[in-house]
């Protein structure tokens, strides 16, 4: 039994994360994380925004599907895109966990770090969200790769000198073809 939950937590963290980091472009033929992100934010969308329990399992999934067995190139541009798949869920799919169960905590730590709009992030609370992803790493597996590629990777990459950062590069599609649900 010990075993299946180490293989459990070890499948979940790289779902979260991407299996593997690339600093020099991607040289593993896998698809970049932040692409498949963008390929799958209107399916998200619509399964999301019918507030049925079935289509946010479902919603879920396919997030989770969007983040593995890729590389995650740009981890800035994978955190703007995760705070916009958080605020979509979050609302619509209140009884239902990112990205998995037990994982309740994750978003609202990702929160922390954005104003409403999804695109300013908000440097100078780097260390209330570090202390919210510590605390998330206690039930979930997943907490530790996001605290990781969001505290160690992409806020340092932008928020040397600022206290806030604007990030303007269209990072979801910006409209979707009608629900067909």
């Amino acid at each position: 039994m010990g075993s299946v939950k180490v293989t459990i937590a070890l499948c979940a963290v790289a779902l979260v994360i991407g299996t593997v980091r690339a600093d020099d472009g991607n040289t593993h033929n896998k698809p970049s994380c932040e692409d498949k992100l963008f390929n799958s934010f209107c399916e998200f969308k619509q399964l999301v925004l019918t507030k049925e329990r079935k289509k946010c399992l479902k919603a879920r999934d396919i997030l989770n599907e969007a983040v593995s067995n890729c590389v995650a190139e740009d981890p800035v541009r994978r955190m703007v895109q995760s705070v916009h798949y958080v605020r979509l869920f979050a609302p619509n799919c209140p009884t239902i966990e990112l990205p998995q169960d037990g994982c309740g905590l994750l978003p609202k730590c990702l929160q922390k770090l954005f104003e409403p709009s999804g695109q300013r992030i908000l440097c100078r609370r780097k260390k209330t969200a570090d202390r919210c992803f510590k605390k998330a790493m206690k039930g979930c597996s997943y907490a530790a790769g996001v605290r990781d590629l969001f505290i160690n990777q992409a806020l340092p990459t932008v928020c040397k000198y600022n206290r806030y950062f604007y990030y303007k590069e269209t990072v979801i599609p910006s409209s979707c073809p009608a629900p067909q649900y």
